[in-house]
């Protein structure tokens, strides 16, 4: 739904011709570039009518959350069903205007879900859980930056599901050691995900495997402590109403391998809420 209280019209920019959207492969040059991370997700999205920016742009503007207004700018999440023979597929379409993070190498900053582009891409070289990203672009025009992630749905439950719904048992706990061991493996590789939160942990209930959204605070720490105090502490603290057995089979991997630390965190947690 959209989020009352201010005009969104007033802040999307002009509508650019559908000449001005050009898909990659065709020019490189143009000032919206759409480019496609795979031929599956292009040949798909392209016999369904979606080979230029705005064909994502112009989607009805209806959010699965409530618009984000920050930095000036805005961005809100849109959800794209398309036939698929038999079935369907589910994409997640991020649109986003004038939110720019600035810094010493880019003094007149980028559009914020650029970082997530480049937080996905380096998580998936690295062999580590990332969501799949169909296609990305950036329009600018009249003042105004816009940037477009699309992405496809991971058709698998979050932790934020799993756990309020969840029954102890020997298949249970070994989901989330297993769960555990993957996020201690991509922390082990210095990645810091910034918005680590049950909400954004899926989980292949089948296998195990979990995949992660939300990349937009991802980072490369220097210190493999950092990324995993940083993180830990976004996730407990979201977990703390759980049972303690829950949250210690988690942990578990943590612990084998840097108990001090956990055990840290652990006390500065309670001693910032005694709750936890």
């Amino acid at each position: 739904m959209l989020k009352t209280g201010a005009n969104l019209t007033n802040l999307l920019p002009e509508k650019s011709s559908a000449s001005s959207a050009v898909h990659k492969i065709d020019q490189a040059s143009s000032p919206t570039c759409l480019t496609y991370e795979s031929a599956s997700h292009s040949e798909f999205l392209i016999s369904r009518g979606y080979s230029r920016f705005e064909d994502f742009w112009d989607l009805p503007l209806i959010f699965v959350d409530d618009i984000n207004y920050r930095r000036g700018g805005w961005s809100g999440v849109s959800v794209l069903t398309l036939p698929d023979g038999d079935s369907q597929r589910k994409y997640f379409v991020k649109r986003q205007v004038n939110q720019f993070r600035y810094s010493i190498s880019k003094p007149l900053g980028v559009l914020t879900f650029e970082h997530e582009v480049i937080g996905i891409k380096r998580n998936q070289k690295l062999g580590l859980p990332a969501i799949d990203i169909a296609c990305w672009g950036v329009n600018k025009a009249a003042g105004s930056t816009r940037g477009l992630l699309v992405t496809a749905d991971t058709g698998i439950v979050s932790l934020e599901e799993l756990l309020s719904s969840y029954q102890l048992s020997p298949s249970f706990e070994r989901l989330l050691h297993r769960c555990g061991e993957q996020l201690l493996e991509m922390h082990n590789r210095g990645i810091q995900h910034g918005a680590l939160y049950p909400k954004h942990i899926f989980l292949d209930q089948q296998t195990g495997t979990i995949n992660l959204i939300d990349f937009e605070r991802a980072r490369k720490k220097t210190f493999v402590r950092k990324a995993i105090t940083a993180d830990l502490r976004q996730l407990l603290k979201h977990l703390k109403s759980l049972p303690l057995d829950v949250t210690e089979m988690l942990l578990h991997p943590y612990k084998l391998e840097h108990a001090k630390l956990i055990s840290q965190l652990q006390v500065q947690l309670l001693k910032d809420d005694p709750r936890y």
